[in-house]
């Protein structure tokens, strides 16, 4: 019996689970694509996004009452195109089961999830501040983007193909990301991609580290790499 129950909180992933939790409220956007019948998808983003700036009162906002802070998590679960939810969830699954490996599964998914919504936080009053109106965010990308960054901090030398082409060390990879992004958003391109949450991704996940688990993730990445014992756990 204690066997078995081992044996099945040993496969119990996180990275998994919060990855079928993404593809469960993709549902909606399917059925959508399938039916042309946005009745379900338009429910599910007005309630569950983070609604930023909305004249409306009748828009569920944190605006419009508090008690729709629940936006700030919720809107982390919610992608709005396939390629988004691909490329977020690949992401998570090619880096996240290494950081949950040797975190253990409640100190990843504190990262995952303190980030993510810290990360919805700081884009919130970031568009209120720059007076944006009718903003919706939906997606991981923010949560994403400090996963890969803590990743980083651990194996700074791994390759990864840049559009699956080009050979590039994540520690160059993650600047490389950072200031794309950076350019993007101070050229106020209006592709519809928050490129600031993903900029608050690696401030919050580079804080957190910092914080929880006593490392510099720049500093490792770049000069004073972390000796990498996979023994090594945080419980």
């Amino acid at each position: 019996m204690n066997e078995r129950m081992s044996l099945k909180s040993k496969d119990f992933s996180v990275v998994k689970l919060i990855i079928i939790i993404n593809c469960v409220l993709f549902i909606p956007w399917v059925l959508n694509y399938v039916t042309h019948n946005r009745v379900l998808l338009g429910y599910e983003f007005l309630f569950g996004a983070l609604n930023i700036g909305f004249p409306d009162v009748r828009v569920p906002s944190i605006d419009n009452g508090f008690q729709f802070i629940y936006q700030l998590l919720t809107s982390m679960f919610l992608h709005g195109n396939l390629a988004h939810l691909v490329l977020n969830m690949y992401a998570l699954y090619a880096f996240g089961r290494t950081l949950e490996e040797r975190w253990g599964k409640g100190h990843f998914l504190a990262f995952y999830l303190v980030v993510g919504v810290l990360a919805n936080v700081a884009s919130y009053f970031f568009f209120h501040l720059t007076g944006a109106k009718n903003v919706s965010l939906v997606g991981a990308s923010g949560a994403i983007y400090g996963v890969l960054l803590a990743f980083g901090a651990y194996y700074p030398e791994i390759k990864l193909l840049l559009f699956f082409v080009i050979p590039l060390k994540i520690k160059w990879l993650v600047p490389l990301f950072a200031l794309f992004e950076l350019i993007i958003e101070i050229s106020g391109n209006a592709d519809g991609i928050a490129h600031i949450t993903h900029l608050f991704g690696f401030l919050f996940a580079f804080v957190y580290c910092l914080i929880v688990f006593r490392f510099n993730a720049i500093r490792q990445m770049y000069f004073s790499p972390l000796i990498v014992d996979d023994n090594e756990r945080y419980r």
